[in-house]
């Protein structure tokens, strides 16, 4: 019969990511099981499965288990039935006879299981370069990759069939981006960028911590060949910069001084947003009408709907 089988799913798969395994685990390592087989059939085969609560979470972990299959009463397990085949390359084997959903297929998941803000902002977590720590809402270990590839992830869910959460996914994946580099960066992407109907501003699509390099003339001086900006508006040459509690430090607020210096020695003009402007409304809707007549872009007045999504988008965000 061979080894049993766990198929790790959902929030338990989130919290897998979320801890920042190595790439290698989704580097040419994913298998191609389009039907779950193998799965535990008793107490005792799944109490042999290793489930380590610092990768999967606090008991019970989410599973995937095929319609048919005998399910295992057992506190350790929480079953979700996987009636379709899954889409190709949907595992990623990581030790034991236990495989994690993919990135792309947890998120997924998530969009049938959380909120749209919620999984707007989950999508940015897996399509950038920073993690939840997985028992708080703060910023954990930072990466040089991302999980998810957004257009990638546009192509795939559009592709994919008969998945819960997939009509909503579809619609969350024509907002992602990639290279968000914390929460607080995303928070202020979405707030900026999604549409009026879900409480944005409805900017145009900025790049993301993208590398500009700097001038000749200019390398000597900064004693640095590349600058990354939060976001880039490239052609018109404006720059946004999220300066979080740490750059209150005297030494932090010397180098984002220089940083600002090279963008404007380059002809950029940089919008610097704090922490209390994005969580003021009348002053982040100041600063974003600065930004917006900088931009060439004209703010719509809100209808009621939209008003009320916009209030229901920052209480969700920024709560």
């Amino acid at each position: 019969m061979g080894e049993p089988r766990l198929y790790v799913s959902h929030d338990s798969a989130l919290h897998y990511w979320r801890t920042n395994p190595p790439h290698y685990v989704l580097d040419g390592l994913r298998q191609n099981i389009r039907k779950l087989q193998g799965c535990p059939t008793s107490i005792d085969e799944a109490r042999s499965m290793v489930l380590s609560e610092s990768d999967f979470g606090p008991w019970p972990v989410d599973v995937l288990v095929p319609p048919n299959a005998q399910r295992v009463d057992s506190p350790r397990l929480k079953h979700h039935v996987q009636t379709a085949k899954l889409p190709p390359h949907a595992l990623c084997p990581v030790y034991g006879g236990i495989h994690v959903v993919s990135p792309e297929v947890c998120l997924v998941q998530m969009c049938a299981t959380h909120s749209m803000a919620e999984a707007f902002e989950i999508g940015m977590e897996l399509c950038g370069t920073y993690a939840l720590r997985p028992d708080t809402i703060e910023d954990g270990a930072k990466r040089d990759y991302e999980f998810v590839d957004a257009a990638r992830f546009r192509r795939h869910v559009e592709s994919w069939e008969r998945m819960r959460g997939l009509a909503k996914a579809r619609d969350v994946a024509n907002y992602l981006t990639n290279g968000s580099a914390s929460a607080m960066e995303t928070k202020l992407y979405l707030l900026l960028c999604l549409p009026q109907k879900y409480g944005g501003y409805n900017f145009a699509r900025p790049e993301l911590n993208t590398s500009l390099e700097i001038p000749f003339t200019a390398k000597e001086a900064f004693r640095q060949n590349i600058v990354k900006p939060d976001m880039l508006w490239r052609k018109a040459r404006v720059v946004v910069e999220y300066d979080g509690a740490y750059h209150d430090d005297p030494h932090q607020a010397m180098r984002d001084a220089l940083r600002k210096s090279i963008f404007e020695s380059m002809g950029y003009t940089v919008f610097t947003f704090k922490r209390w402007h994005v969580y003021s409304p009348l002053v982040f809707d100041e600063m974003v009408r600065a930004l917006a007549k900088r931009l060439g872009k004209r703010i719509r007045p809100l209808n009621a709907k939209q008003s009320f999504a916009r209030d229901a988008l920052r209480e969700q965000l920024l709560k």
